[in-house]
């Protein structure tokens, strides 16, 4: 699953939305159900490229992380997994961009920065992946 962090938390924050929370409400139902529990969650946070630089997020990596963490957390509040042994977090800020930020000229590219930021959840098997 893929969510856009525009609708998730509000710039330069890793503070849940209401909207985000009623999503992920959803989603935590879902990874509790049985038929998940032999499954590891993965949750990585994108930023695009435009610098960030605040006392909580030094720069976009602390940003993503902070972003996948509190969704991490969140899901184990909701008792998703509450020792958090089949989720993990990860940033990779910047660094895998799913669209240009800047065109040829250097001129950011708006739409596609609002892309890149983003939040992604994997849901996958406990044994078919290497940490």
């Amino acid at each position: 699953m893929e969510m856009g962090s525009g609708a998730f938390f509000q710039p330069g924050s890793a503070n849940l939305t209401n909207d985000a929370v009623l999503f992920l409400k959803d989603v935590a139902d879902l990874l509790k159900e049985p038929r998940y529990l032999g499954f590891q969650i993965e949750v990585t946070g994108h930023t695009d490229d435009s610098p960030i630089s605040s006392p909580r997020f030094p720069s976009n990596w602390e940003l993503a992380a902070g972003r996948a963490i509190a969704v991490v957390r969140f899901f184990g509040a909701l008792g998703v997994d509450p020792d958090q042994k089949r989720m993990r977090a990860i940033s990779y800020g910047d660094t895998k961009p799913k669209l240009p930020n800047n065109d040829d000229a250097g001129n950011p590219i708006e739409e596609n920065r609002q892309a890149n930021r983003r939040i992604e959840i994997r849901v996958f098997p406990k044994y078919s992946r290497v940490f």
